[in-house]
């Protein structure tokens, strides 16, 4: 039976960057695109991902994610001194199958053969550019991520494996609904209500998805939305304030300024 995967079996990955860092968390403040395959494996402290499109994965100790190349996203850090993590890029023919927390969603036995791999991989100390010590050093990392991916294409074609996750599509809908009614006046209960959920179910995938509650995630979608129109003009900050579901442009001046530090009027 040919479950998709057949033709990459015996394909190694190119292995373009591998590094062990604890990133700061001023990288986290831009989206942005990376051309090539990215795995983050937490090994302290924990990180949101969170895709342009709406959907939030968060990762802890142990947890690994995926990201598709070219996905615009940016890499949220919860901490002072942003999580530690093993970071690599790569090309490879059938990542992009790969959710982004799907080895969450795998049997124990799979996670810890993953995260086995991952002890042992051993990348090199004291370089910031992600390089490599010697082209052995190189081959034997390449071999290493090829046996995690071979694990994860293992569970992903087992028959009758269900990896979807039902709540990551609820909170996608969930964010696609507030994106295109940023302008209305929106409420835990209005959305649970309009997505035929509990408002308490809703507020748990917030947390779970996106770290933060409901009326947080609001504000912020709100604020950025109000700084991109501010910054590329053509708008009064009360016609900004009416398109953003504020009544008062007083109070949307107040809020911007405690969100930014920094009065929307001077980005106009």
């Amino acid at each position: 039976m040919n479950n998709g995967f057949e033709t990459e079996a015996s394909e190694l990955p190119e292995l373009l960057f591998a590094r062990k860092v604890a990133y700061a968390p001023c990288y986290s403040n831009n989206w942005h695109a990376i051309k090539e395959h990215q795995i983050f494996h937490i090994l302290r402290g924990n990180m949101t991902l969170e895709l342009r499109s709406g959907l939030c994965y968060r990762a802890f100790p142990g947890d690994t994610l995926f990201l598709p190349a070219g996905v615009r996203h940016r890499d949220r850090f919860h901490e002072p001194n942003g999580p530690e993590m093993i970071h690599l890029r790569f090309r490879w023919n059938g990542a992009e199958r790969f959710a982004p927390d799907c080895v969450q969603h795998f049997p124990p036995s799979a996670r810890a053969d993953i995260a086995a791999v991952f002890h042992l991989l051993h990348l090199p100390k004291m370089r910031m550019d992600g390089k490599f010590d010697s082209p052995f050093q190189h081959r034997r990392v390449a071999l290493q991520l090829g046996v995690i991916l071979a694990i994860c294409q293992e569970q992903l074609s087992a028959p009758g494996r269900e990896i979807a996750d039902p709540d990551a599509d609820r909170f996608g809908e969930a964010c696609r609904y507030i994106e295109d009614r940023l302008e209305s006046r929106l409420t835990l209960a209005s959305v649970s209500s309009r997505l035929r959920i509990s408002p308490r179910t809703l507020s748990r995938l917030f947390a779970k998805f996106a770290g933060m509650s409901f009326h947080a995630y609001l504000l912020s979608r709100r604020m950025k939305k109000a700084r991109e129109m501010l910054e590329t003009g053509g708008r009064s900050l009360s016609e900004t304030a009416y398109a953003l579901g504020f009544s008062d442009p007083g109070y949307f001046g107040k809020v911007f300024k405690k969100y930014f530090s920094v009065s929307p009027a001077r980005l106009r």
